[in-house]
């Protein structure tokens, strides 16, 4: 009669065989199935995709199509191993950042304090940019953004001003450079400007 393997070989192998098994299976998503997790955003892809942590294509949703690289998302794959984000991760409440004025100007003492929020590639600005003294000339620079989020290109909007003439609107426009001014046609000239609603992206 042969010899036969003691017991304890038995459960070795058996051991080792179930932890091949499983490491097979953590690394292939027909195994595991779908899963989720964070990531950071490492490139912005030309055809709706991002790149994160590794994995060279993630879909973007129709919510998310402004992310940033270092933006941390939500990334998603399915049981065929294709990954797909929904949108950024809201690990903290979004924050106004305050603006430096040029010098001249400062909050009129109503409204909110000039800010800008960024999220992704999205930028919203705020506030009221009054005069210290008189009126808002005509081409006048109230201040100049960071280049962080600068627009790149020259863009404008109608942002209301003090009543003193119906339609109480002003022209605002930002540079290239980052750099707001505003135009007035109509007289009197504006003692103060609101940055309120306007929004672009970077």
């Amino acid at each position: 009669m042969p010899d036969r393997p003691a017991p304890a070989v038995h459960r070795d192998l058996a051991w080792a065989l179930k932890q091949q098994a499983t490491r097979a299976g953590e690394s292939t998503p027909s195994v595991r199935g779908s899963d989720w997790r964070l990531a950071t955003v490492t490139a912005v892809n030309g055809d709706g995709t991002v790149a994160v942590d590794g994995i060279p294509a993630v879909r973007c949703m129709e919510t998310c199509r402004l992310l940033a690289v270092g933006n941390t998302i939500v990334i998603s794959q399915n049981s065929s191993g294709n990954w797909i984000t929904w949108g950024r991760h809201a690990t903290t409440e979004s924050v106004w950042t305050l603006l430096t004025l040029a010098s001249g100007y400062t909050n009129p003492g109503h409204g909110y304090n000039a800010a800008y929020l960024r999220e992704g590639r999205r930028i919203w600005l705020r506030g009221r940019i009054g005069s210290t003294s008189g009126t808002i000339a005509n081409g006048a620079t109230l201040l100049t953004l960071p280049a962080a989020i600068r627009p790149g290109v020259e863009i404008g909007w109608a942002a209301a001003r003090d009543q003193t003439i119906n339609p109480a609107v002003a022209r605002v426009e930002i540079t290239p450079t980052g750099v707001i001014r505003t135009f007035d046609a109509s007289s009197p000239l504006p003692s103060w400007i609101a940055l309120d609603g306007a929004s672009y992206t970077i």
